[in-house]
């Protein structure tokens, strides 16, 4: 259950960020809490006003994380801007622009895209990271109201409501974790190990880690497509152990040394094992449980759903740098 500690920490933490920061914190929060959340990515040629969609393509979700200028804080320059760029998004969704001063019918060809068949949106939630006034509420809904009115109605339901939120919102909508609280803290970390790429083992090398995987398939022939699967799976995983290896080192030393000590007790206890073990996909998994265990110990729940790819990329680099063996002549 979120403590109000955490509850706090998260609402001043997210009212920080800006930008891209803002709509990728709010798109992990939102996917946290509705199963059913789609982040939708601004590639190809736009979102087509559009951050995320959840119950169905019901709910519609536009983020904004203005620049919190100490000038703009003082005056109504921060209310007019959140106004003006979420004005912006909602005429994408209704389709309209503003051509001479009259609003008129422009086709959204992105967002055309993006809808399923026959379906429509009933609410549109504005989400932005300076919520201290109530006045950006009156003129959204009245542009909303005029929108509405001025739309053939495509894409957005004829009785959908808006509402504003900011962080005291986005904090107060489910549990603010260990994980959730990192994440916030930390999304240059996160970002890289999620965005590590095997192709970097490539360039740099992969030890014994092919060699072994060769001599498993000499053994089971019959399995050689799964046995490649699973190598591809942990090169994967190793990669990302490798980018958390790399930043703690650079940015957290005490992290780092917590992470090292895992290794340190994950190599030792693989030499052992490797010594006895008769089958490599046992030898593996056991790692792989006792390595989950000691790095929960070490790190608790801070990276949320990236443990178990971390926790297998660790085992991974064991394979690749020799404590876990499971070929006849490696002793």
């Amino acid at each position: 259950m979120a403590s109000r500690s955490n509850l706090s920490d998260y609402e001043k933490l997210i009212g920080k960020l800006e930008g891209n920061a803002f709509e990728e914190e709010v798109c992990a929060r939102l996917q946290t809490i509705f199963v059913g959340f789609q982040r939708i990515p601004a590639k190809p040629q736009g979102d087509g006003g559009l951050d995320g969609l959840s119950h169905g393509q019901e709910r519609a979700y536009c983020c904004y994380g203005p620049e919190q200028e100490a000038r703009k804080l003082d005056n109504k320059g921060l209310k007019d801007d959140i106004v003006n760029k979420f004005s912006g998004d909602m005429r994408k969704l209704f389709e309209l622009e503003f051509e001479n001063i009259k609003i008129k019918h422009r086709p959204n060809e992105e967002l055309e895209t993006i809808m399923g068949a026959d379906r429509k949106i009933t609410h549109i939630r504005l989400i932005v990271s300076w919520f201290d006034s109530h006045r950006v509420i009156g003129p959204l809904n009245t542009n909303f109201d005029k929108y509405k009115v001025a739309s053939q109605l495509k894409f957005v339901n004829a009785d959908a409501t808006l509402t504003v939120w900011g962080p005291k919102d986005l904090a107060a909508l489910g549990a603010v974790d260990e994980h959730t609280l990192f994440r916030i803290q930390n999304p240059a970390l996160i970002a890289c190990v999620q965005a590590a790429s095997a192709a970097e083992l490539v360039k740099n090398g992969g030890g014994d880690f092919d060699a072994k995987f060769d001599d498993l398939k000499q053994r089971r022939p019959e399995s050689a497509s799964k046995i490649d699967g699973i190598a591809q799976k942990l090169r994967e995983a190793w990669a990302a152990a490798i980018a958390l290896d790399n930043d703690l080192s650079k940015n957290s030393l005490g992290l780092h040394q917590v992470l090292e000590s895992v290794r340190s007790d994950a190599a030792l206890s693989a030499q052992v094992k490797s010594m006895s073990a008769t089958d490599p996909y046992v030898l593996i998994d056991r790692m792989r449980e006792e390595v989950a265990d000691q790095f929960e110990q070490g790190f608790g729940n801070r990276f949320g759903p990236l443990t178990l790819r971390i926790t297998q990329g660790i085992v991974a680099g064991l394979v690749g740098e020799c404590p876990i063996d499971w070929r006849d002549d490696h002793a």
